[in-house]
This record gives C-alpha cells, structure tokens and sequence, in this order.
C-alpha cells in the first residue's frame, strides 16, 4: 500500500511539474496554410510514402499542451491564393500552444479534410524558434502494379510515390514564412499571445494540491 501511495504522488507532481512547464514557456497562434501549385513542371521523383505514426498533438484539441484557435491572421493571404489559378488551398488551420525545447517538443498533425495533404509540423525552440515541416501530397494512392513488388536489392517498392515537402528552418515570430517545393508550399506565422484562459483556469485547480504535512501511518493488511 505504502508504494501504490507514493507511485500517486510521484504522477501527480509528474503531472504538475508538465503543466507548470507549459505555463511557464511563451504560447502562440500558429497559422498554416498548405497549397498544391498547379502550374509547376518538373521532372523530380517522388519519394515512397511510408505509414505516418500518429502526431501526438492535433489543432482541435484543448489541453495544457494546444488549444484550438480561428484562422484569423492570414485570412487576406489565403483570398489571394485563391484568386490565383496557379494554387490551390488544401489546408488552412491555426491553433494555440507553448514552444517548448526540441527534445520535449511534440509534433501537431497536419491533415486537411480533401484527404490531400498529411504529414506534421513540429515547433521548438533552441536559441531561436524552429519549425519543422513534414507534409505529403497525395496525389497517388498507390504505385502501377508491376510483376513484383520489390526491388532487385528487395526493398519493398510497393507503396504510393508523393511530393514530400520536408523542410526544418529557423524562424522567428511575427514574420511570415514560405515552405517551397516544386508541387506544394507552405505558409507558416506565429504570433506571441498570453496564455490561454482555459489552460490558467486548468492550472489554477491543479495548485490546490497539496503534500500532508507528515505521512499519515499505513497498516499492511
């Protein structure tokens, strides 16, 4: 008994030390807008698409970690695109969420509801802001069938080819950034904000836990 009591304690300041750390650390609205380029011609092969693994973070979701947000700062951008008959707009989303240091960084999944674009955007910060960018196009749900699926080395040739628009980029913010590729680009603003209310008000309740004093004596049974 004396163990399971302190395994409680030790999550729940675990727990308590995270949310402290995603208070502590600046939030901002993060907007992307990803496009196809229509116009663009190129002899590039595309890389094998492999199975993604899931994005522990997506932009619809409320926590200590990202809070939804409305697509407010690049409204006038995304019109212009799509006046434009060289691009088209598969994905425009924006959120909410702390930068944190890269190796406690989580991805936020990218997918855009055509079933188009998939893939994940990462932000960190070191000594400056970084994003890093890993999006598909997919324009191909799978390769033409040919007599075998493997190559003369073995490896498995048989899942689709897309453009891959993968890019890592220092940024800072306030700025706009664009993610080129010969058949897809990105564009990525991230705004400074306070901290959500929802995550201070989350925060606020987590404080109210408290160690007893003096550890209160356990019977084995």
């Amino acid at each position: 008994m004396k163990s399971h009591f302190f395994t409680q304690l030790i999550l729940a300041f675990s727990l308590l030390i995270l949310s402290f750390q995603s208070y502590a650390d600046q939030w901002y609205h993060v907007e992307l807008i990803v496009f196809e380029q229509l116009n663009s011609v190129t002899d590039e092969q595309w890389p094998q698409m492999n199975t993604f693994d899931e994005s522990p973070l997506s932009p619809g979701m409320a926590t200590s970690h990202i809070q939804p947000a409305t697509t407010e700062t690049l409204l006038n951008t995304a019109s212009r695109l799509n006046r434009s008959a060289r691009y088209r707009i598969h994905y425009h989303n924006a959120w909410q969420q702390p930068i944190m240091r890269k190796n406690s960084a989580q991805a936020v999944a990218v997918y855009s509801e055509n079933n188009l674009i998939e893939g994940n955007i990462r932000l960190y910060k070191s000594t400056y802001l970084h994003a890093a960018l890993d999006l598909w196009l997919k324009q191909n749900s799978r390769v033409i069938d040919n007599w075998s699926d493997a190559s003369p080395d073995g490896i498995d040739i048989s899942a689709p080819k897309n453009p891959n628009l993968k890019e890592s980029r220092r940024i800072r913010s306030k700025k706009l950034y664009y993610f080129d590729h010969p058949k897809l680009g990105a564009l990525l603003q991230l705004t400074p904000i306070e901290t959500p209310l929802a995550v201070q008000i989350d925060l606020e309740q987590l404080e109210t836990f408290s160690l007893p004093t003096e550890a209160a004596p356990i019977v084995d049974e």
